[in-house]
């Protein structure tokens, strides 16, 4: 089902690109002491956790949400620590996974995190699961995220969520590509590929010929856009014939029809990622999920308010909301 947001951005903010940067420039509260872990992963390579809590002091039944970030977030993205924080602040449990190789400590493995590998994602969940079996579970994803999320949802329709909130997920990755690629969207695709190449360098680096890798730093160093980066990076040490084997594979696009997990997808039309190919139809998606669509929000921005100095983060109550929801359907 698509249905029309209630989202209204903030007068001074209506444009999509403010909508996209300036959310970074506001203070991230975070009201808790954060408990850093290492999660050990089935192939022999870890991923590094946040949590708001030590896992040790959680009361059983207590809510636990896992929040997602997007291409090379962490837990010191905007989005994320406010999530949490805003979590936190309900009296639940919030525990970002890192993707491999986003926290403090490369991975071990040549293989990198990328928008389709929903592995990790399924190993920490089934942890969860079993040491928090009377906690009810949730998840939030952004952007990339928000793609791995509904991606994972999609190919287990039994798992041990009760819902799942996906924001600014860049569901369909070639349009995504050819989107960011385009006018001033390229400056945030310049941001990336310089993040994307200093971790990837980092990683040569780490590895020390440990492993056998494909990577090269002098051709690492000539790329200049995300298609050139996946198709000469992500797809070959990921398993991908190419960029387009990867986006094909890896788009959650194609998931959206079989979650059976209830799940709200919030997507800004204007969103500069993207193009107006990404957004679901109303016949692909399944009876469990709900698409919020706005004419304005930006790239994981959704800002709202008559405040420039105190402003709303609307997709932080909009997870509230959508997961008090859940809870009360539950009782």
């Amino acid at each position: 089902m698509i249905v029309h947001s209630k989202f209204k951005p903030a007068w001074w903010m209506a444009n999509r690109h403010a909508q996209t940067i300036l959310p970074r420039l506001y203070p991230k509260p975070c009201d808790f002491t954060p408990e850093f872990q290492e999660f050990e992963l089935a192939d022999g390579d870890f991923v590094e956790l946040t949590w708001s809590q030590s896992p040790e002091s959680i009361t059983p039944g207590k809510p636990i949400v896992l929040v997602l970030h997007g291409l090379e977030g962490s837990f010191d993205s905007f989005y994320a620590k406010r999530m949490m924080n805003c979590m936190h602040q309900q009296g639940w449990v919030a525990v970002l996974m890192h993707f491999r190789g986003c926290g403090q400590k490369p991975n071990r493995k040549v293989q990198s995190y990328h928008s389709g590998q929903t592995a990790d994602v399924t190993e920490f969940i089934n942890e969860l699961s079993t040491r928090f079996n009377s906690s009810p579970l949730y998840a939030v994803g952004f952007s990339l995220g928000g793609n791995v999320l509904a991606k994972y949802l999609g190919e287990h329709e039994h798992n041990p969520l009760q819902g799942g909130v996906v924001i600014s997920a860049p569901l369909q990755l070639d349009e995504c590509a050819k989107a960011i690629g385009t006018g001033f969207s390229k400056v945030y695709q310049k941001y990336l590929i310089d993040k994307l190449v200093a971790s990837t360098h980092a990683k040569i680096d780490a590895l020390d010929g440990a492993e056998p890798t494909p990577l090269n730093k002098n051709k690492l160093d000539s790329l200049t856009t995300l298609i050139d980066f996946d198709d000469h990076i992500t797809a070959p040490i990921n398993g991908f014939e190419n960029a387009m084997d990867y986006y094909q594979q890896s788009s959650a696009k194609q998931y959206l029809n079989k979650i059976q997990t209830p799940t709200l997808i919030i997507h800004a039309k204007d969103d500069p990622f993207m193009n107006d190919k990404v957004i679901p139809k109303p016949e692909e998606l399944s009876d469990s999920v709900v698409l919020e669509l706005s004419e304005k929000g930006g790239h994981v921005g959704f800002l709202s308010g008559n405040n420039p100095f105190n402003p709303h983060f609307w997709t932080e109550t909009r997870s509230v909301e959508f997961i008090k929801s859940l809870q009360q359907e539950s009782l």
